[in-house]
């Protein structure tokens, strides 16, 4: 199958996730809204009434943005900026709707980007290793690196070149009045500081997670979703006491929170138990394979472990609340295969 760039050599269409809508629903009552995506992952959403129709992948001019912290409200700047668009019409509706998101009348697409002034874009990414650089010597240089450690892990400058956004870390709030100003006399920029946190940061700068992908928080998700570690332990069973659970940014994985919902729902369907009953013995409760829906007993005294159903702990359940007792738990057992002994 060809893909959309009307490549012919047998690549999948699986990747683009979003495809399955095209076509489905009428193009000409699609809403009028783009995403577009900036550097490191950065996505905003905007109106636009261009002629013709934008498609995802087309560069384009918006209005520079300003959001001053993660709970404050965008701010339109007096530059402007360059994205390339990733969603149209009832995607990008979707995922305002998602968002829970209010986009202001005034944020919207002005024009297609020349190539002249997306081969400027690209001459300014190249440029900000040297400006982070120069950053980082000015922090040094004013002692917040010692006293707050504050560590700029990016700079972002916009399409026209006035405003330069530099993402740090630190601890606690830090007065970076004098920072301002010495960025600004030695950049002849506009600076925007942005504090971010260790997740935030290992999103802007990427990698490689344990599973061998791009990390999901630097390549598609747009919020980072909160990862509760009592959540982990109750519902998922996993163990805090390793690494093998931490991302890049020293927290909780974000992938633990893909399958919680999973593991509720199965859960709501296991019984609480505590012990079973039959005229051969008592069997105590060890744990419960959740995905599986299985639950391990021990025999009290002897040790013996078996493992049984839901439903068949169920049956077993009923029967005790009602004063029965099977003869034996045998025949509720799951039955494992013999496996072959390597000689």
């Amino acid at each position: 199958m060809g893909c959309r760039n009307g490549c012919r050599g047998g690549c999948s269409n699986a990747v683009f996730v979003g495809d399955w809508i095209e076509g489905v629903l009428p193009a000409r009552d699609a809403p009028p809204l783009v995403e577009v995506r900036f550097k490191s992952n950065r996505r905003e959403l905007f109106w636009t009434e261009l002629d013709p129709p934008l498609t995802v992948g087309e560069w384009v001019v918006v209005p520079e943005l300003i959001r001053r912290s993660a709970e404050a409200p965008l701010q339109i700047g007096r530059g402007y900026d360059i994205g390339c668009v990733q969603l149209t019409g009832y995607l990008a509706a979707a995922r305002r709707k998602a968002q829970r998101q209010s986009i202001d009348p005034q944020q919207r697409i002005l024009r297609r980007a020349t190539a002249e002034e997306q081969q400027r874009l690209l001459e300014l990414r190249l440029q900000e290793l040297t400006l982070l650089q120069k950053v980082r010597q000015l922090v040094a240089e004013l002692g917040l690196d010692q006293q707050h450690e504050m560590k700029v892990t990016d700079v972002e400058c916009t399409a026209d070149g006035r405003t330069i956004f530099c993402y740090f870390t630190a601890n606690g709030r830090v007065d970076f009045r004098e920072l301002i100003r010495r960025i600004a006399e030695t950049l002849n920029m506009r600076p925007e500081m942005r504090q971010v946190a260790a997740r935030e940061e290992t999103a802007r700068i990427g990698g490689i997670g344990t599973c061998g992908r791009e990390l999901c928080c630097s390549s598609w998700l747009t919020t980072l979703p909160t990862v509760s570690a009592q959540e982990v332990t109750r519902y998922q069973g996993i163990s805090l006491n390793t690494t093998k659970v931490l991302g890049l940014c020293g927290r909780l994985k974000c992938c633990l929170s893909y399958e919680l919902d999973a593991y509720k729902k199965v859960l709501s369907h296991i019984p609480s138990v505590k012990s079973l009953h039959t005229e051969d013995g008592d069997w105590k409760y060890l744990r419960t394979e959740i995905l599986l829906e299985r639950l391990w007993f021990e025999k009290v005294g002897e040790g013996k472990q078996v493992c049984l159903l839901v439903r068949e702990v169920r049956r077993l359940l009923d029967m005790n609340r009602r004063g029965e007792r099977p003869p034996s738990i045998e025949p509720y057992i799951v039955k494992f295969p013999d496996l072959p002994t390597r000689i």
